[in-house]
This record gives structure tokens, C-alpha cells and sequence, in this order.
């Protein structure tokens, strides 16, 4: 992948070219895109601007990366931009030592190094999220193609750094297919600059909409490219008319109110108080809520090809990971490692096919035909080297625990919408707050307040019972054990405690813990998970939950639709009649969100899908994939109905 001059100049193997200049490769990345692009005058303009986000081709050894958090850093705290956005593509991603090797000649970025790396791992093809949330920094670094990952990124961009190497070497990064994309993603007075001046370079793009200018290169290099993007932002090109956002967007709210303190309304509420927004959270404290669960266990869902569960799951592992030290103390939860068994529900043969199609490497996933004395005779398996168990009620807890958030007691039992706010409303109909934007995160009440806004709710959620038992093992040594998962799971023992569950039921809501449903966990547990002494130990307590889910078992998240409109412009979109009839763009109803139905996934989840609302809600890029955001897009619920109809 990479190889090394006499003088410490990185060279790819791939396309025989360096990496930077070896007369000085920060110097050469501050006078072509930091200078290049004005990036130091801009960030410390007076002109608020809520998030300022830069597109670069190329990762490489990340040392332009470093060179803009090196700016950011040094003029954040006077600048009246919140957030800095850097999203990054790199086909052949290098490995961390020789990251740390190359940008080890550069001192005065040592300290961002060691930062960056210690978040530096668990890469997926496609995108892969970095929250440097002390420094109001995000990285989305994208694994694979441009040409391909480009048509999935959305958003507005401010700046560009055309850093692939040379035309002659890697001329697809430099082709009309690129720039194409460039001209979709670019803001109003969006600039870009690289080191070439190819004429392939240049019409490409003249052609993009950019006025071009020559200025002096770096070192030897006589001269380098500039530009800028003077047009209005091209409108969303999404295929689906409602998945798109308006550009451009200057709303920033000072309040925003969140409904529910689980998860995924503490998610939420976190991601907003980082950018330095004021949140209100509106909590009843209901105690069988899902995100009460002690020890709760997550680990990718792989499924035979690559679908929006396996991706979605994938990418919200390698965030939550990255995330957990900068959230949580060491004891609070644990990266133990998942041993997941195949069975009737889960195919060995699925297993194998889903390795394969989703190229996973060992320090994702790993194949176990054969899984010894510890279980039944022949299983199989597969291990997920990064499956962890949390700490719920604390991972709740840490994200609530911000300066920017309150949090309120109260039932919220109807709003409504007048004069460009929302109003909450008690039992008794009594005002509790109005509010500029509203999120709906509080689990299975979501429905009942559409309901009572429209008469219909656009989806649909059910309450799905869990029941799962507290044991005690006083055996120190099963706190080496990896996460058991079956059809019932077994977490290793944490000071002598283990969590067996869990049971699964939709019919049946009974809020009390129920003698059979222990009887059917531990009988299963002792004899798929064999290697433990079951002898000595005990059933502790017990805890029921209530898990909230959506029809496909995939979350909601995102702007709500008013069910009667969307019906009316969107009846007949998906007839072959209408396939070239253009639809047009309907506004979601105004200032209203929702973030639920995360089901039995909400720790894996909840914190990616928080990131995301609040991105959406403040029209940043997005950072997952445009096809993933629309199988979370609430309106899908809607639009099948439409289909179905047709």
C-alpha cells in the first residue's frame, strides 16, 4: 500500500506517486489549501455561520485534515461558526502506524495525531463517522470510490481540497463524473484548490460552474488552480422528491424541545447542546422504558447480502466505539467481544455469504465453524471481536449531563402547532412550554400525539415486551467471557453480576416479571451455554422493558409528513405512467421531528441516530449514505402505502 523514500517521503504503491511535497508536506498543504482556500479568514469571520464544511478527494496520511484542525483550533473560540465539517474519501485507506509514521515528521501535530488515532479503527466500506465533540469537530471519512461514494453524500460544501494524485496517475478522481458531483455539493461562493493545472483539470472544473484562477505553487511547483462556485446552490438532486433538504438553510433555532429522556431523546438532545444549542427535555420517567436496561449488549447485524439493517448496524458500531471514552467512565462498559451462534433463524449459510458480501475484516467479524466444549456438539458461529455491553441507565445519564440541556419532569399528553410554535400540553390541558422545534423521542407515545395532531399517525409503532434476569456468579473468572448470543444471550460477569435475556413478546405487555418466561431463558441459556458453572449461580432480580418498534424493525428519524398532503402529492409516483413526471418537493410539516422505534438496537443506535437528526434539523452534510437515510426517512411508512395502493 505504501512505501517510503530515503528521505521520509510517503509513496503509494498503487499509483507510484507521493503522498506530499518532500521539501516540506505541511508547509506545501497550508499554502495550497489552507491559503488556497482562505480557510483561516473564513473561519474567523464575523458572519455567523452555523457549520462550515470542507470536501477533500483524497485522505491519504490525513496530514490536510490535521492542517485544518489545526486552524480550527487556533481560531474556534473567536469565530462564529459552531461546527466544523470535514468529509474525506479514500479508496485505499492506510493503516494507523503508517499514518502516525508520516505525520511524525510534522512536531507541532503530534498532539492531534495521538487524538485522531485512538479513534482510528473499526473502518467499513462507506462512511465512517469521528465525533471530536471538545473540539466541535467531524470527520466523515469514506471508504471506497469516489465516483461511487460521491452520489451518496449529501449536503452543501464550502470548501474543496482536490488532493488525489496527479491526472496522469489517477485520472478517474479527476473526470467529469467527479466534477459533476462537485457542482451538485458546492455552496454559493464555495471555493476549491489543487495543486494541478492540468487542462483536463481545468475544464472539467469551468464546465462545474467555477471561476478559475492560476496563483503561485508551492516549492518548485510554478503554479496551482483556485476557484469559486459564485451560483446559487443547486436545488437536491434526490430521486426521492421528499427525501430532499432546502438549500439554502440560515435557521438556526435557539430552543429546541425533546420529548423523552431515553436514549434516543438524550441522543438527540446531546447532539444539538454540543453545536451550542439550548435543549428542553420533557421526561415522564417511565420506568419500563428499554433504555433502563442494565448491561445492555450490542453487535452488528449481518445479514446474507448487504442491506440498510447490516449497513446501518455496521456504521453505528465503529460511532458508538469511537465515542464510549469521551462519554463514559472504563467501568461502565465493556468491549468484550461477541460470539453470535448460528441456528434455525440464523444459517450457517447465511452467515457465510453475509462475511463474504460485506468484506468484513477480522477485527469486525470472524467465521467460527467450530466452537468447542463450551457449547452444544457442532456449533457454529460467528465473532464480533468489538461486541460490548453498556451501562444503559448511565449512557442516558453522561449524555444528559451538558450545560446546553435541561431537563424537565412532566407528561406531554397533546401539542400543537400556531403561529410558528409549538405548544405542550399536560393531561389537563394545561400549556407546560412553547416551543420553536419539537422532536418526538419518547418511545410508543410517539403515535398517540400524531394521532391526536391529525387524526392519523403517517406511521405505525408497537410496544414489544422484554423480560431479562439479573444473575450473580461469583466465579471472578467468567469476566473474561465473550458475550453469549443465541436465541437468548449471556453477558460476561461484571463484579459478579451477569445479564440473561431476553425474552420477546408482542401480544403480551405485562408490566410484572413472569415465572415462565425465566423458566424458558434459563432453561435455554444452560443448554446452549454450556462452560458455565450454573450451579452457583443466582437469579438476583429481575426487570421488564418495553421496547418500541417500527413494522420493519428499522428506526424513524427524521422531519414529519402530514399523512393527508403527502397522499395528495405523491398518489402515483411509483406508476410506470408517471416514471419521467417530475414531483415536486413538499415541505414536512414545519419544526417537527421524530427520532423512535429503535426496538431491541437503541444502545447501537442511538447515538449515530442522534448525530444524524441533528444534522438534518441543521441541513449539515450527512454522514451516513443518501439510500441508507431514506430506509430511517419517517415518510417511507407513507410512500409504501402509496405503492401498495397502486
Amino acid at each position: 500500500m505504501i512505501d517510503w523514500k530515503e528521505n521520509g517521503t510517503p509513496v503509494s504503491r498503487e499509483f507510484d506517486d507521493i503522498y506530499f511535497s518532500p521539501e516540506n508536506g505541511l508547509e506545501e498543504t497550508k499554502h495550497v489549501f489552507i491559503q488556497g482556500n482562505k480557510l483561516e479568514e473564513r473561519l474567523s469571520s464575523s458572519q455567523t455561520h452555523h457549520v462550515f464544511s470542507i470536501l477533500e478527494l483524497g485522505f491519504g496520511t490525513g496530514l490536510n485534515f490535521f492542517a485544518a484542525w489545526q486552524v480550527w483550533r487556533n481560531c474556534k473560540n473567536n469565530s462564529n461558526v459552531r461546527v466544523l465539517r470535514f468529509v474525506s474519501f479514500e479508496k485505499y485507506p492506510l493503516e494507523s502506524n503508517d499514518i502516525r509514521k508520516a505525520i511524525s515528521a510534522f512536531p507541532e501535530l503530534g498532539e492531534l495525531l495521538e487524538v485522531f488515532l485512538e479513534k482510528y479503527k473499526l473502518l467499513i466500506p462507506g462512511c465512517n463517522t469521528f465525533l471530536f465533540e471538545k473540539e466541535n469537530l467531524v470527520l466523515d471519512l469514506w471508504i471506497g470510490d469516489a465516483t461511487q461514494c460521491l452520489p451518496e453524500t449529501s449536503g452543501k460544501f464550502d470548501a474543496f481540497f482536490l488532493d488525489g494524485f496527479a491526472p496522469s496517475k489517477n485520472p478517474e478522481l479527476w473526470g467529469e463524473n467527479i466534477s459533476i458531483q462537485i457542482k451538485r455539493l458546492s455552496n454559493k461562493n464555495a471555493t476549491f484548490a489543487t495543486f494541478t493545472v492540468a487542462r483536463s483539470v481545468k475544464d472539467c472544473l469551468s464546465s462545474a460552474g467555477f471561476t478559475l484562477s492560476k496563483i503561485p505553487g508551492y516549492g518548485r511547483k510554478r503554479e496551482m488552480l483556485i476557484g469559486v462556485y459564485e451560483s446559487e446552490p443547486e436545488p437536491d438532486s434526490n430521486l426521492i422528491p421528499f427525501l430532499r433538504r432546502k438549500f439554502p438553510f440560515d435557521q438556526i433555532p435557539e430552543k429546541v424541545s425533546v420529548l423523552g429522556g431515553g436514549l434516543a431523546g438524550a441522543s438527540i438532545a446531546r447532539a444539538l447542546a454540543w453545536r451550542g444549542i439550548q435543549v428542553e427535555v420533557w421526561d415522564d420517567l417511565g420506568a419500563l422504558r428499554a433504555s433502563s436496561v442494565p448491561m445492555a449488549v450490542s453487535h452488528p447485524h449481518i445479514t446474507k447480502v448487504k442491506t440498510p439493517t447490516s449497513l446501518w448496524t455496521l456504521r453505528c458500531l465503529g460511532n458508538s466505539i469511537r465515542r464510549y471514552s469521551d462519554l463514559l467512565p472504563n467501568d461502565s462498559y465493556q468491549i468484550s467481544g461477541t460470539l453470535q451462534l448460528s441456528g434455525e433463524d440464523l444459517p450457517w449459510a447465511r452467515l457465510e455469504e453475509g462475511q463474504n458480501a460485506h468484506s468484513l475484516s477480522k477485527e469486525l467479524a470472524e467465521l467460527k465453524p467450530e466452537l468447542g466444549e463450551n457449547y452444544p456438539e457442532n456449533a457454529k458461529g460467528i465473532f464480533y471481536p468489538s461486541g460490548f455491553w453498556t451501562d444503559t441507565p448511565l449512557l442516558a445519564q453522561k449524555l444528559l449531563d451538558h450545560p446546553n440541556i435541561l431537563l424537565k419532569q412532566g407528561k406531554v399528553s397533546s401539542i400543537s402547532f400556531e403561529k410558528e410554535e409549538w405548544t405542550l400540553f399536560s393531561e389537563n390541558k394545561e400549556t407546560l412550554c412553547k416551543t420553536e422545534v419539537l422532536i418526538l423521542a419518547n418511545s410508543f407515545g410517539i403515535e398517540s400525539l400524531l394521532q391526536d395532531l391529525w387524526k392519523e399517525s403517517p406511521f405505525s409503532l408497537r410496544a414489544v415486551r422484554g423480560q431479562l434476569e439479573i444473575l450473580e456468579d461469583p466465579n471472578i473468572d467468567s469476566e473474561k467471557d465473550p458475550i453469549r448470543v443465541g436465541d437468548k444471550y449471556l453477558t460476561p460477569s461484571k463484579k459478579g453480576i451477569r445479564v440473561n435475556g431476553s425474552t420477546f413478546n408482542e401480544f403480551e405487555l405485562d408490566p410484572e416479571p413472569r415465572e415462565k418466561d425465566r423458566e424458558e431463558i434459563l432453561e435455554y441459556s444452560q443448554r446452549t451455554f454450556l462452560g458455565v458453572n450454573w450451579e452457583q449461580i443466582k437469579v438476583r432480580s429481575e426487570f421488564v422493558g418495553i421496547r418500541s418498534q417500527t413494522p420493519d424493525r428499522f428506526p424513524i428519524l427524521g422531519p414529519i409528513h402530514s399523512p393527508e398532503p403527502f397522499r395528495k402529492i405523491y398518489s402515483g409516483m411509483g406508476l410506470p405512467k408517471n416514471r419521467k413526471k417530475e414531483f415536486p418537493f413538499l415541505e414536512p410539516q414545519k419544526n417537527l421531528f421524530v427520532f423512535g422505534g429503535l426496538g431491541s438496537r437503541g444502545v447501537l443506535s442511538s447515538l449515530l441516530g442522534g448525530e444524524i437528526l441533528a444534522e438534518i434539523l441543521l441541513n449539515e452534510p450527512l454522514s451516513i449514505e443518501n439510500s441508507l437515510y431514506s430506509s430511517l426517512h419517517p415518510a417511507r411508512f407513507l410512500y409504501r402505502k402509496i405503492r401498495n395502493l397502486e
